[in-house]
């Protein structure tokens, strides 16, 4: 069964970390995720507060799109990248959590996209050698050039798969954002249920705007219902910034996912 979690950063904006996970539970949800992956306090903080409330930590930001000194796709980059999986994989299993999401980076004046690929391969290959002996897995991240992502390397899936296919290990998957590959192109559907072997973990979003995912173009109930249908029973992501007050927002969206497709 597919379990909806809530993103903790973008929900109960001002709190602390332990009562934003507290109130998130209080809406229904049993599990969360966090951006926060690099601060160790922070999700040792969240870890602590999902135990205390029966929720479970699913997954942590380990490098973002923007962060030019660990984007895997810069060949010196790699020891940097690998690096930054251990300590981030670290804080995530003291929390109970076995996954976080990596990015490619912004492409790179000056290398060609098969430079740039071959290194992007190779770092992720190795951090996910490293995460295998933690019982850790890694989910790469396509992202939109089009809104919110310029000049971003990764923006398609079958590309994101491609990868995750040649680098050929258990532990590197793609996460698939449902916001974002839907601006990139349609047909998501018949892509997921053709790929839903290579993908880790989803996100999601309204379409147009990133507000709340039962104001969208996309008809996620029959998404999802697809998803489940393909032999997913990972978590479904809520990646997007409310428009309504926190409990309302996901409220509402927790019994909006659970209507028929």
């Amino acid at each position: 069964m597919i379990r909806i979690d809530a993103l903790v950063d973008l929900f109960f904006d001002g709190l602390p970390w332990d009562q934003r996970v507290a109130r998130i539970a209080e809406c229904g949800y049993r599990c969360v995720e966090t951006w926060q992956g690099g601060d160790a306090a922070a999700v040792k903080q969240m870890g602590n507060a999902c135990k205390a409330c029966g929720v479970e930590l699913v997954s942590i930001v380990i490098n973002f799109a923007t962060d030019a000194k660990a984007a895997p796709i810069a060949p010196d980059n790699r020891r940097r990248f690998v690096e930054q999986v251990d300590r981030c994989s670290d804080n995530a299993l003291a929390a109970g959590c076995r996954q976080g999401i990596v990015t490619a980076g912004q492409s790179i004046t000056g290398m060609n996209y098969q430079e740039q690929r071959r290194a992007l391969v190779d770092a992720v290959r190795a951090a996910g050698e490293l995460a295998a002996r933690k019982g850790f897995r890694i989910n790469l991240e396509p992202l939109n050039t089009e809104v919110d992502h310029p000049g971003y390397f990764l923006s398609s899936p079958r590309d994101g798969v491609a990868i995750v296919k040649e680098i050929g290990l258990d532990s590197v998957r793609m996460l698939y954002d449902v916001y974002h590959m839907g601006i990139m192109g349609g047909n998501q559907t018949v892509f997921i249920e053709n790929n839903i072997e290579w993908i880790g973990h989803f996100h999601s979003a309204g379409i147009p705007g990133r507000h709340e995912v039962f104001d969208s173009e996309t008809n996620y109930p029959f998404l999802l219902k697809r998803i489940a249908r393909a032999g997913y029973a990972g978590c479904f992501g809520l990646e997007y910034v409310p428009l309504l007050e926190s409990r309302e927002s996901l409220t509402k969206t927790l019994a909006y996912l659970s209507m028929p497709g």
